[in-house]
């Protein structure tokens, strides 16, 4: 589900205390991961972690890790109910894959990371989301419009989410608030 994971992510996930703890944790596990270096090591399961724990997909270095990095935070810092990445929502003609549908507080939103995507390519993803609450289909399940929740890099990228999001109920956080 998280995919990649920094040293300080795994370190904060799982409540290891001091960095000098949790390399030592992810030092016992090294016969089952990947790593590479972004801004800290970011690890993965290797062949060896995937066969151990039944996973038929395959991560390596990427770079669009700061994605999936950006997810993570946002994972670790709300500890939703329920949280499941990449999922496709389709309505008739309309399909809208988001980066994650998370439950909090029995409150569902659609996530979505905004690091390097074009603005243009963020607003026709915002109206699609538009459509999708015109459509009624997720008030007729379940009674309201999910929230959307967006991560984005930058203040002035926020300013222009929410500027597109009007008429949805939006939260916009800078990468950094969810560190």
């Amino acid at each position: 589900m998280l995919d990649y994971l920094t040293t300080s992510q795994i370190g904060t996930l799982h409540h290891l205390g001091g960095e000098r703890n949790t390399r030592r944790v992810i030092e016992s596990m090294s016969d089952y991961l990947g790593c590479f270096r972004d801004v800290e090591n970011v690890f993965y399961l290797n062949k060896a972690g995937r066969e151990y724990i039944g996973s038929n997909t395959v991560r390596q270095k990427i770079a669009e890790v700061d994605h999936y990095l950006m997810r993570n935070d946002l994972y670790i810092k709300r500890r939703p109910e329920s949280f499941k990445t990449e999922q496709r929502i389709k309505v008739g003609e309309l399909t809208i894959v988001c980066d994650a549908i998370m439950q909090c507080n029995s409150t569902r939103y659609l996530v979505e990371i905004d690091n390097t995507q074009s603005m243009t390519k963020n607003v026709q993803k915002i109206d699609k989301y538009k459509k999708l609450k015109d459509l009624g289909v997720f008030q007729k399940q379940h009674g309201y419009f999910p929230r959307i929740f967006w991560v984005c890099t930058s203040e002035a990228r926020r300013k222009n989410l929410v500027d597109a999001c009007v008429g949805l109920d939006t939260i916009v956080h800078v990468w950094d608030e969810i560190k």
